[in-house]
């Protein structure tokens, strides 16, 4: 089959890309991505990059499409049009524009790591309680006293009230960008790039982290295996009874991240099945009474139970992510009442006012956390109404002028999703006069936000003239240089648009060469001529030369036969 763009791919298609694209941190591929809104002062935030993709038709660009508010990853041609072309991070100021191309958070993937290197700290009980934290339900809290008040070694429990995950992906993960390199330059080019796998660094969580910090994400992948293997849950483990530990959790936690952000999405789901919604007795403290003496709470950390509950909407299954993130934000909403009654979370014990005040900061952060990813999934759904009220209620809520400024500009955006475009500028005057009280001039949010509104009334000049403007403030910012060719391409300056993505490379190849960059400048590529086949290797060379195994699928992101 021919794959090459066509003008009607281009600027005709009719074709609606799937409806999970909105979503993070977590966040997976590029055409079922479910990202996260990060507006600040949360307890870690997400915040999961996302960008443009190819120009859509004029007539359809807010009423037929599934938008992203963030910023660097592109949609497939065979996903085309999208408006997310359009889209930066709404996430704390410094945030705009990720560093990095992240179809995952990398929050995620961050928080991975720091839980990996927790040794040896000093004990902090109000504060594992207060992370911890999570009301069990009525049938395991009847097993968490059983195994309490049992006997020390007579307690057995059912086969039903226990987790028992393992490993489906067997074989070892190769580096991939290496195998396309020997297919594609030859063994001599491919083996002056070093490749680094699992056996290289240390079988252990130090070694982990260093896979992770370099990029060689597949190896890492590998390490987990080994490392869960050892934990007793790996290969044939499955619906095998097994112990949990915090560690344990720890590193799926980091394998599902990892997997996740290279798209190993079958498996995946595979493996995050036993562990359902994390409400058996197993996955709490009380179970192990001999092992945690009189700690309490959940084992699982909650970047976890929040990527797993996120999980379907990566797989175009929104409304399924939706009912698990509202099912979690009934137990958070219980904690906090709880919490403002006096009571610790659970509603057990009274606490102090200072652990009070450190509790709800940090569950109120987590319930935002949710809400976010509610309402990327009602975007999801074009579920506009919905979207817009939870934005609404969060900037209400807010308790300063940047997170107020970033919701305002969230709801500019959803508006002009929704086709309201009075509203859309409404809420970006309001997200302005926020601006205001923070900086006297305008910055790359709002330039962007401009720059949305001009192509919803097709002044692409107008638009062009705001990205500049955005770039002459973040000359690296990936995003604003793909909304730069995007305009160009609408007015007809192809070879201008293929200038401002190149340039972007060789100026920070670390930056530039993401998924979104090099899907769209390869398109333009193809537009430009039928011959193409040796700038796109020149890609590859310079993949080889400034990346390691970080990017989901070379071939789709080159477009090589």
């Amino acid at each position: 089959m021919d794959n090459k763009p066509t003008l009607s791919q281009y600027f005709g298609g009719s074709e609606i890309p799937p409806a999970s694209q909105f979503f993070d941190e977590i966040g997976t591929s590029p055409s079922e991505m479910i990202q996260s809104i990060y507006l600040g002062e949360s307890e870690a935030g997400i915040s999961a990059p996302r960008a443009f993709t190819s120009p859509p038709d004029p007539q359809e660009i807010f009423t037929n499409v599934i938008p992203t508010v963030s910023s660097a990853t592109a949609v497939p041609a065979t996903s085309l049009p999208d408006p997310s072309t359009f889209f930066d991070t709404i996430g704390p100021e410094p945030q705009i524009g990720s560093s990095k191309s992240n179809l995952i958070s990398a929050a995620v993937i961050t928080e991975a790591m720091d839980g990996l290197s927790v040794k040896n700290q000093p004990v902090d009980k109000e504060g594992d309680r207060r992370r911890d934290a999570w009301i069990p339900n009525e049938e395991a809290k009847k097993t968490l006293l059983k195994a309490q008040s049992s006997p020390k070694g007579s307690f057995f429990p059912e086969r039903e009230v226990l987790t028992m995950p393992g490993l489906v992906l067997e074989e070892e993960l190769a580096d991939a960008l290496q195998e396309i390199a020997v297919k594609y330059l030859g063994v001599s080019s491919a083996g002056s790039r070093g490749v680094v796998r699992a056996e290289h660094v240390s079988r252990d969580e130090a070694g982990l982290r260093e896979l992770l910090r370099t990029g060689y994400l597949r190896a890492a992948v590998n390490l987990t295996a080994t490392l869960l293997s050892a934990a007793g849950q790996g290969a044939g483990r499955m619906h095998r009874p097994t112990k949990h530990s915090q560690r344990s959790l720890q590193l799926w936690l980091t394998r599902f991240a990892v997997m996740c952000r290279i798209k190993l999405y079958e498996p995946l789901l595979k493996e995050a099945e036993p562990f359902g919604d994390f409400t058996k007795p197993d996955m709490f403290y009380e179970f192990y009474p001999e092992a945690y003496e009189n700690r309490t709470g959940s084992l699982v950390p909650f970047s976890l139970r929040l990527l797993v509950a996120e999980l379907p909407g990566h797989v175009g299954k929104p409304e399924e992510a939706m009912d698990r993130l509202y099912a979690m934000l009934d137990v958070i909403e219980q904690m906090i009442s709880n919490l403002k009654s006096g009571k610790t979370e659970v509603g057990t014990d009274n606490i102090s006012a200072e652990d009070q005040k450190e509790s709800l900061r940090l569950w109120n952060g987590r319930r935002i956390r949710v809400l976010h990813s509610i309402t990327n999934c009602a975007i999801a759904l074009k579920d506009y109404r919905l979207a817009t009220k939870i934005l609404t209620t969060l900037k209400n809520e807010a308790t300063n002028v940047q997170q107020q400024r970033a919701l305002h500009s969230a709801l500019c955006r959803v508006a002009l999703l929704a086709g309201h475009g009075r509203a859309a500028v409404a809420h970006c005057s309001n997200a302005k006069d926020a601006r205001n009280h923070i900086c006297p001039t305008p910055d790359v949010r709002e330039y962007v936000d401009l720059g949305l509104i001009d192509i919803a009334h097709g002044k692409y000049q107008d638009a062009y003239n705001n990205f500049a403007r955005a770039a002459d403030q973040e000359p690296t910012n990936i995003m604003v240089a793909n909304n730069l060719a995007v305009c160009l391409l609408y007015m007809g300056r192809l070879k201008e648009a293929i200038s401002v993505l190149q340039k972007a490379i060789h100026s920070d190849p670390e930056r530039g060469l993401n998924e979104s960059l090099l899907i769209n400048l390869c398109t333009l590529y193809e537009l430009e001529s039928s011959k193409t086949n040796e700038k796109k290797l020149n890609l590859l060379r310079m993949l080889c030369k400034h990346k390691s195994d970080t990017i989901p699928n070379v071939l789709e992101c080159l477009k090589l036969a």
